[in-house]
């Protein structure tokens, strides 16, 4: 199986948990108001960096890297945006960089039956990751300098 792998981080945003990680962070401060004030300034100092490396403990538990799992190629089918391909049906793959951060491409079967689709997700489209994907895996694929072809 080959796959295109993301390369950023994603945040992984869940309204519960966020609310909830909110409550707790503000139950935190109103007792360090309360009861951390009377203390020392050396144990006000390490309940401060507690409440930091806690904080920072939950944004980096929640951001996880995301794994390109929609676009991938297992048993001679390509696996795309959800959308499954049976590659021995595909004639030809097109590719066209219609505007600045938006690529399209189209598959054409053997059946004269096409297919578009349109990406715009800066993590496949920059320096042509997903063009040279294609181009790795041996695929029919054809750049075009003008979207004539495509119309």
């Amino acid at each position: 199986m080959k796959e295109l792998i993301r390369q950023r981080k994603i945040v992984n945003f869940k309204l519960a948990h966020t609310i909830a990680m909110r409550i707790a962070y503000g139950a935190m401060f109103a007792y360090y108001i309360v009861s951390l004030v009377h203390e020392p300034f050396k144990y006000q100092i390490a309940y401060i960096s507690l409440f930091v490396i806690l904080s920072g403990a939950m944004d980096y538990l929640s951001a996880n890297t995301k794994q390109s799992a929609e676009i991938q190629i297992k048993d001679n089918q390509f696996k795309l945006m959800g959308v499954v391909i049976d590659l021995p049906q595909v004639k030809e793959i097109l590719y066209h960089q219609t505007k600045r951060f938006e690529h399209t491409v189209r598959f054409r079967y053997s059946n004269a039956i096409y297919q578009d689709f349109e990406l715009s997700d800066s993590d496949l489209i920059e320096d042509l990751r997903f063009y040279q994907f294609l181009v790795d895996n041996m695929l029919p694929v054809k750049m075009l300098d003008n979207g004539g072809r495509l119309t």
